[in-house]
């Protein structure tokens, strides 16, 4: 049995949501950032979550009630719109009205990310691949490399934010923030031989989903294509077992490099990060 809707059933369904103002407190939209997570068909990464979290918020209201929310990202990009299921027929009328309205023209989304993505199908005017989502699927053995493996300490913390704004040119007082939040955690490790840091990797517990790690590494630029990258996720991901959390990471399409020593360490891409237009 086929159920047709009127086209003036459709309109009149869609002019009930509104965009309210932005949100002052998105702790204050928890429960549909958990319904949020819930639909996703595979793990976010941690970074564009950080992203979420520092962006602008806004809500859609229908007949007075919240019926969910758009982020908006510093450089005015969407990276985030979800509607709850009983309002989902009228996505992309919804979607297509906030991006008018705010004059957005860009966004990012992941193919994990249905609700989105579907709605953003209709109106993007172009599509490329940003970033790979990687996900631990294949049991490997990475070859050893000399030197000492180990966890960071408080008193590492100085040569670890030398070490990474001479690798990959990040600001020392970010870092100092940055990694010493994580070292506090004890989610960092590095390598060394005799004083010199080959390399560092993070294992960062995930604070929306509880079953996942999110891992990185840095190599430093003398010890690059040697293997020591590959060698470095691989401690990194064996660490994320340890403590019972399935390994993610990700990487820029573009960067062959750590591709390379993701994908050595057993990890594919099921998923990626779209970069549209509007």
């Amino acid at each position: 049995m086929n159920i047709l809707l009127k086209k003036g059933d459709y309109q009149t369904n869609a002019m009930l949501t509104n965009i309210t103002s932005k949100v002052a407190d998105p702790k204050s939209l928890s429960k549909f950032r958990e319904h949020w997570q819930e639909s996703l068909t595979g793990p976010q990464d941690g970074m564009w979550e950080t992203f979420r979290d520092t962006a602008e918020h806004w809500t859609f209201t229908a007949n007075d009630q919240l019926i969910g929310y758009a982020c908006v990202s510093e450089e005015h990009g969407l990276i985030q719109f979800y509607l709850s299921p009983k309002w989902r027929h009228v996505a992309v009328e919804t979607l297509r009205g906030f991006i008018k309205r705010e004059a957005i023209t860009k966004g990012i989304v992941g193919t994990n990310n249905p609700i989105f993505l579907s709605a953003a199908l209709e109106l993007m005017q172009s599509v490329e691949v940003d970033t790979y989502l990687f996900t631990d699927q294949v049991q490997v053995v990475v070859e050893e490399k000399a030197g000492d493996f180990m966890p960071a300490k408080e008193a590492d913390l100085d040569r670890l934010v030398g070490f990474y704004h001479q690798s990959i040119g990040a600001p020392e007082s970010w870092l100092r923030g940055y990694l010493g939040n994580h070292v506090q955690r004890g989610e960092v490790f590095f390598l060394q031989q005799q004083d010199t840091i080959i390399g560092a990797c993070e294992v960062r517990k995930s604070t929306s989903n509880d079953t996942i790690a999110d891992l990185g590494m840095v190599v430093s630029p003398d010890f690059r294509r040697q293997g020591y990258g590959a060698f470095l996720l691989g401690k990194a991901k064996a660490v994320a077992h340890e403590w019972a959390r399935a390994p993610i990471c990700s990487c820029e399409k573009d960067n062959i490099g750590s591709t390379q020593s993701i994908q050595k360490n057993g990890f594919r891409s099921t998923h990626q990060l779209l970069r549209v237009t509007f």
